[in-house]
């Protein structure tokens, strides 16, 4: 562990001190324990995360003039033996911590002989922090708050004047309009230290995060505010500003995918979504990735019939990131009448039903593809005018009659890219069962379907675990 040295320069929050000592007679008072008599003393003490409203484990401890290497274990407790007797101040550093670019200090506190002194300290709460960070509190849509920084992935080193969006959708129902689906984004760049801060939102939200600058942009980072009043998330992001377009790198993943109730855990499809990067776990559920672009990716996995998993990473070449996941079974849900219900305002949510009013593509709802009772994605698909089935030795292959773009097609699953490590993989990732929708587009498909240097046909297939029912 690097050991930090405290800094009067710091942007410091000393919250919820408290310290006292425990002489060596008083032998009962908890806490803390009580050294054996050697004229040494003892700092412990417990770290709180009130943001998070559990302890602040894995933190490092610092006090200052003397040379530890102590980390809060997973109840936010540590423990220094054989302190001098003198006057010490205690911080704590954590990646949480330098997200929201504050730091917890105690005030200056004499440790004597044969003491124990116990320190208690807590990261400030959502509400405290926001009314720090946020010019105004309280916005339109709510008083909860994103805040973090971007940081260069390679260095560390702050990155300025950079694009920060939170995007989201709001499905408003009432007698006169019906179901009416509102996008929002909201924006903010980040100053000459990297920070950004986005006030003003509501809770109980589902959204995604993304940088821009110039020609590069992170991918759509998922993201999500709880049912508290007031929430406040903290997220620092790797970007470079100088990576447009770079879809290979030094940085390496590596990970296990263990499927909920499975004898095995092989055959998972493991992709880094805008890289063109797949791989399949092996029976373990292991996988490995290496030669990856550096900075905040999304990884998207999946199996037949296990729910699909969106999982933010953070890469550089620095470390190697590994990631532990594991996929629960897909159970539908058997209410019919909820179902198509929930669905309707899903499809909404994705855009679905609005692009469908305009009539620019061909489309196929959970009402006709329910009544075609398939057995592969390519069953449903062949009835697609315009598209044919070529058959194969590694399975049915979904072909164009178009003669421009050589009869390709481009995958979307999602609403995120899908790329076939081989040509007629799509069944083996995707049951018929799981489609609830498919949009084909056989001319310019909608602009955030549009990839540049491409002609193909472009098919969008949506799945019961983006729209849910």
């Amino acid at each position: 562990m690097m050991i930090r040295k405290l800094q009067p320069c710091l942007a410091v929050t000393a919250v919820a001190l408290i310290a006292f000592a425990t002489p060596l007679r008083a032998q009962n008072t908890t806490p803390p324990t009580t050294p054996a008599a050697s004229g040494k003393g003892q700092i412990a003490g417990i770290i709180i995360d009130s943001l998070n409203r559990r302890y602040l484990s894995r933190a490092d401890i610092v006090i200052e003039g003397i040379r530890a290497e102590v980390q809060t274990d997973s109840l936010g407790k540590f423990t220094i033996d054989s302190v001098p007797p003198g006057t010490y101040r205690v911080g704590v550093f954590h990646p949480l911590l330098d997200t929201l670019g504050t730091a917890l200090v105690t005030q200056a506190f004499r440790v004597g002989p044969d003491s124990s002194t116990f320190v208690l300290l807590a990261v400030p709460s959502a509400r405290t922090l926001i009314r720090r960070s946020c010019r105004i509190q309280s916005g339109p849509y709510g008083e909860s708050a994103v805040v973090g920084h971007v940081n260069d992935p390679e260095t560390l080193a702050p990155v300025a004047r950079a694009e920060v969006s939170i995007a989201w959708v709001e499905i408003d129902i009432s007698k006169e309009t019906g179901l009416r689906r509102e996008p929002h984004l909201m924006i903010d760049s980040t100053n000459t230290s990297g920070a950004y801060h986005i006030c003003g939102l509501p809770n109980s939200m589902e959204a995604t995060l993304q940088v821009k600058r110039g020609s590069a942009a992170t991918a759509e980072i998922p993201i999500s505010l709880g049912e508290r009043d007031v929430e406040l998330l903290a997220r620092t992001i790797l970007f470079s500003p100088t990576d447009a377009g770079v879809k290979s790198g030094n940085a390496a993943l590596s990970g296990t995918v263990l499927l909920e109730s499975s004898r095995t855990n092989g055959g998972t499809r493991v992709e880094l979504v805008g890289t063109g990067v797949v791989v399949e776990t092996n029976e373990r559920g292991e996988f490995t990735m290496r030669n990856l672009p550096s900075g905040s990716k999304v990884l998207q996995v999946r199996h037949v019939g296990f729910v699909a998993a969106v999982v933010p990473v953070d890469l550089s070449s620095r470390e190697e990131k590994r990631v532990a996941i594991t996929l629960p079974k897909f159970v539908p849900m058997m209410d019919p009448v909820l179902v198509t219900a929930r669905r309707t305002v899903a499809l909404d949510k994705v855009g679905f039903n609005q692009r469908r009013k305009s009539g620019f593509g061909y489309y196929m709802g959970p009402e006709r593809l329910e009544k075609m009772q398939p057995m592969f994605v390519t069953d449903l698909l062949r009835v697609v005018p315009g598209l044919r089935v070529r058959h194969t030795y590694n399975g049915d292959v979904i072909m164009s009659d178009r003669t421009m773009g050589n009869g390709c097609v481009q995958y979307y699953l999602d609403d995120t890219p899908y790329a076939e490590m081989i040509p007629g993989d799509i069944n083996n990732f995707v049951t018929a069962h799981e489609v609830v929708a498919i949009e084909v587009y056989q001319g310019i498909p909608p602009a955030e379907y549009t990839r540049s240097g491409t002609s193909c046909v472009t098919i969008i297939l949506w799945t019961r675990f983006k729209v849910r029912g």
